[in-house]
């Protein structure tokens, strides 16, 4: 289990999942009305940034982490090559990329000793 959280701090926003009866098939989900499926969407060539939290600290700076840095890897991307990862100067805890494609990515981020968290996100343009 993580000792920190991780979140989309900038670039995203959270859209309701609907997949409408098609002619003769009925919805393949059946959301209650108290939680509705959801997921992550970003425009393509945005920004998009990930903040990581520990011990209720958003955005730790790395002289604050012991020496227990952030690091991190898109599991899953749809071209052979992934957007470039940028952190500020002194804090991994804050991860920064630009989806140039349409589809879905995975980022993993991990923490020296303290776990990981997965993240998903839909790219496709509206």
């Amino acid at each position: 289990m993580a000792d920190f959280l991780a979140r989309f701090a900038a670039g995203t926003t959270l859209e309701t999942w609907s997949d409408p009866p098609f002619g003769d098939r009925p919805s393949r989900i059946n959301p209650s009305i108290q939680r509705p499926h959801r997921y992550r969407h970003a425009d393509p060539e945005s920004t998009v940034t990930i903040h990581a939290s520990v011990d209720g600290v958003d955005a730790p700076l790395d002289a604050a982490l012991d020496e227990r840095l952030f690091y991190g890897w898109f599991a899953e991307r749809p071209s052979a090559t992934a957007p470039i990862v940028t952190s500020p100067v002194g804090q991994s805890s804050v991860r920064t990329f630009t989806p140039l494609e349409e589809g879905h990515y995975t980022y993993v981020l991990r923490r020296q000793g303290g776990g990981g968290i997965i993240l998903h996100l839909d790219v496709e343009e509206r």
